[in-house]
């Protein structure tokens, strides 16, 4: 895939910026971009069109790759990469029917879904449709048949990142278990895409990807059947408080502590009564109303505190807002700023 500059790349951003808030009067869209469309080295984004199947073929790093097209007319593909060091996330597109061998690069894991129409796999009953996702492991090879206007949202990063529960074989991933990951996922993507994603939320999200797919691992039971470490709870309450925003993950606790999530997971259970995830999840939304409680209404926007916080998805910020809170965030922005004691 070619390499595209990043002067030439935010400078199209900006143009396209231009021309959206000149026409179409989207002065919030323009504001927004011209803040956030510098893109930091450290993460990537990278787009190519293609008109011939045998190129896009070779469009995904490292992937062994066969297409057929099936139906007839012009090819028109395109893929987007939003790359973190060795974590790559790809969205890829293409308009015919499409036969499809491919093998993940050794060593990896792709976690894909399909966000277009139903795809057939070779050996599988069931056409998979959209929302629903694959478990993709190195050393095989995987056959499928697309309908027209595939739309697939994939993330590939090194095997060893995941439990060995999810890395074991290849395996199917309904849209109840994903909780909308697919979802999240295609909205980062075009965040970044269209430059609007923070270099923060862009800095966690890699890790925050790690916390949602490595919860479909099978070792909480195993490891709750287990002692402890003593003092584990207290050990993870400090790296909170002393963590910043962007390694606020359990992903990145484990590192921090050099422990496995899994053990990290039964700890917060045992002690709290609660999921990990579930307690950061409560930290995050909680400096949100802070935030909000002591803003001026007169100058700030909800949306652009929710996305500091790494929200991009409205509707879903808002839902989980309003049960945390049992109140919408404009309200909380409205109510009188707490006098001091």
């Amino acid at each position: 895939m070619q390499r595209v500059n990043l002067t030439v790349l935010r400078t199209a951003i900006l143009d396209t910026c231009c021309q959206a808030a000149s026409h179409n009067g989207k002065t919030k869209i323009f504001r927004l971009l011209i803040m956030h469309t510098e893109i930091k080295p450290r993460t990537r984004v990278r787009e190519v069109r293609f008109d011939s199947f045998v190129d896009q073929e070779r469009g995904l790093d490292g992937w062994n790759q066969l297409y057929r097209q099936l139906s007839p007319g012009a090819f028109e593909g395109h893929i987007a990469a939003l790359e973190w060091e060795d974590i790559t996330l790809y969205r890829e597109t293409v308009n015919q029917k499409m036969e499809n061998i491919y093998r993940v690069p050794d060593g990896y894991v792709c976690v894909g879904f399909s966000l277009g129409r139903r795809l057939t796999m070779a050996g599988v009953s069931n056409a998979i449709g959209t929302g629903t996702g694959m478990i993709h492991v190195a050393g095989e090879d995987y056959h499928i048949f697309t309908d027209s206007d595939a739309d697939y949202i994939m993330l590939t990063l090194p095997q060893d990142c995941l439990p060995e529960d999810i890395i074991c074989g290849a395996r199917a991933v309904t849209p109840q278990e994903s909780h909308g990951i697919a979802e999240w996922m295609l909205t980062l993507m075009e965040s970044a895409r269209q430059g609007i994603a923070q270099q923060a939320v862009l800095d966690l999200a890699p890790d925050l990807l790690l916390d949602r797919i490595s919860l479909w691992a099978r070792q909480a039971s195993r490891v709750r059947s287990r002692k402890l470490p003593r003092g584990l709870m207290a050990d993870i309450l400090a790296a909170c408080d002393s963590l910043p925003f962007d390694k606020m993950s359990v992903s990145h606790l484990a590192k921090h502590l050099d422990r496995d999530r899994a053990m990290l997971r039964a700890a917060c259970l045992e002690r709290t009564g609660m999921t990990l995830d579930d307690m950061l999840k409560g930290r995050r939304l909680s400096e949100v109303h802070r935030r909000l409680r002591f803003s001026d209404p007169r100058s700030t926007k909800v949306s652009d505190v929710s996305m500091e916080f790494g929200y991009y998805h409205w509707g879903r910020f808002s839902q989980g807002y309003r049960a945390m809170f049992g109140e919408r965030p404009s309200d909380t922005l409205r109510r009188a700023t707490p006098q001091p004691h």
